[in-house]
């Protein structure tokens, strides 16, 4: 399997996720490539260009809890608003935001929601871009990219006048990173309005935001540099424009499966170890069953994927208390059609075909094909009651986690109805409960108690809320939040949800 096929997935999930047209990513994947050739990138460049524009937006999903409330829940149309968004134009950009922010939402919620933005607006985008690099970063460090790309991956949100988040300066500003800025915005409004509206756009920011250079190269160039980007879908050509194809290694799969369900995982704070709970679950099943290893790997993987087509969700309609209404509940039955259309787009129908059908139930209940049970595949089928079996085990904001005798009398209730295959939940019961390993130290030199404050912060609780359950002062507990994100060198709540996950923090295990 090439690598570039599991990151073009992840890519596509992050259009998704914005609300961006389909294959978004990969055409800027090749516009950006042409740019760096154009240039005289040297072959390294051209390979640093590529895997940084592919992962540039790898970290968008780091933000939705922080963003929601700002679309009345709606976090998706924030992300896409903000991608049109020019902070310097603020006649254009208040307009474009109060039209953006959560359109769906009722008059109260969204103006509440607006109000939130535009009292933060000085520091929420640098928060947002903040985390977005951070995100971005450890994505792909987990999946073995190097020094040159991350290094260009956390200053993409920087500006060409130094006056981006951090202010870091042009000249230090790696050219991947430059180029991936110049071809985001080219291709963007290339696509929703043509190449004049691309070519003025560019120039309004010339020099500002953008490398002056490298725009005059695209607008003196930009029938050849946007030549085919609008034929049909570019996988083909995305695939055949990386410098120098990778392949990957069993073990490089498993860890990219690993970063899309990550990226799916953060995208609300009552999901973030889903992914891999579910994986451990079908991991154990497939040992009881004594399935092969090309099996047992391709459900693995499947497990980690299984819930890629979250992110077209708004975080609101996940994160809602209350009983969903019609049409959040035919969204929500949507995501697993977006997880299958992602990645057969990818190419990866193995992992399609299992993951797709994760929420098929007996009597054709389930969906997103409302097939019967005799119609799904048995990894399919273990697949399923593997992820009702971790959320059951998991809070959700409806209901608290349930203990393990409630979490097994559901499944079987589920069985009994005929919603789930009595062999799959057998299978599941029978390969939990394996206990966790013993620490004999945490990592990072992080003490007990910084370990309860980095599990708290992950699922996004307040200094308040955190003083509150661990009987602390808010001031105290800011204090330990500042302390621990100075000890680990993090930012953002998202990357250091990242590390947690990373480090198995948030399974609580015996210390």
């Amino acid at each position: 399997m090439r690598l570039a096929a599991v990151v073009g997935a992840l890519a596509m999930a992050a259009d998704l996720s914005a609300g961006l047209a389909a294959e978004k990513s990969l055409r800027t994947v090749l516009l950006a490539t042409r740019l760096a050739q154009r240039v005289g990138a040297t072959a390294d460049d051209e390979a640093t260009v590529f895997w940084v524009t592919a992962l540039r937006f790898v970290g968008c999903t780091g933000f939705s809890h922080e963003s929601a409330p700002f679309g009345a829940g709606d976090d998706n149309s924030i992300r896409n608003t903000l991608a049109y968004a020019d902070f310097d134009r603020p006649l254009e950009l208040i307009p474009r935001i109060v039209r953006g922010f959560g359109p769906d939402a009722r008059v109260d919620a969204k103006a509440k929601g607006l109000a939130r933005f535009f009292l933060g607006a000085r520091e929420t985008p640098r928060r947002h871009a903040q985390t977005r690099c951070e995100s971005a970063v450890f994505f792909a460090q987990s999946l073995g990219m190097s020094q040159d790309v991350t290094r260009a991956l956390d200053v993409t949100e920087e500006r060409f006048d130094g006056r981006g988040p951090r202010g870091v300066r042009a000249e230090d500003m790696p050219l991947a990173a430059r180029v991936a800025d110049v071809a985001d915005v080219a291709e963007l409004f290339a696509w929703t309005g043509g190449e004049e509206l691309a070519r003025t756009v560019l120039e309004q920011r010339r020099g500002r935001t953008l490398d002056p250079a490298l725009v005059d190269a695209v607008t003196s160039e930009m029938p050849a540099l946007l030549a085919g980007l609008r034929a049909g879908s570019v996988w083909d050509e995305y695939l055949a424009c990386e410098p120098t194809p990778v392949r990957a290694s069993g073990d490089d799969v498993d860890h990219a499966c690993v970063a899309l369900g990550r990226f799916s995982d953060l995208k609300s704070v009552y999901t973030l170890t889903h992914s891999r709970r579910v994986a451990e679950l079908a991991q154990a099943a497939a040992q009881a069953a004594g399935l092969g290893a090309d099996e047992n790997a391709l459900l693995r993987r499947a497990a980690s994927v299984h819930d890629l087509g979250r992110v077209a969700v708004a975080t609101g309609t996940w994160d809602k208390r209350g009983a969903l209404n019609p049409i959040e509940w035919q969204r929500v039955r949507s995501h697993s059609h977006h997880t299958e259309a992602v990645l057969r787009g990818a190419g990866l129908d193995a992992l399609a075909d299992v993951a797709g059908a994760t929420h098929e139930r007996g009597g054709g209940a389930g969906y997103h094909k409302a097939r019967s049970l005799d119609a799904v595949p048995l990894l399919a089928k273990i697949l399923a009651a593997a992820d009702v079996a971790a959320a059951l085990g998991e809070e959700r904001p409806h209901r608290p986690a349930l203990d393990e005798q409630r979490a097994t009398r559901e499944l079987r209730a589920h069985v009994d109805s005929g919603a789930l295959d009595a062999r799959a939940v057998a299978l599941v019961l029978e390969g939990r409960g394996v206990a966790p390993a013993r620490r004999s130290a945490w990592p990072g030199g992080l003490s007990d108690r910084e370990v309860e404050v980095v599990r708290l912060v992950a699922i996004g609780r307040t200094n308040k809320e955190i003083g509150s359950l661990l009987g602390m002062s808010p001031r105290t507990a800011q204090k330990h939040v500042m302390n621990v994100y100075d000890k680990l060198g993090l930012e953002s709540r998202a990357g250091l949800a990242l590390y947690a996950l990373e480090q198995g923090l948030l399974d609580r295990p015996e210390h």
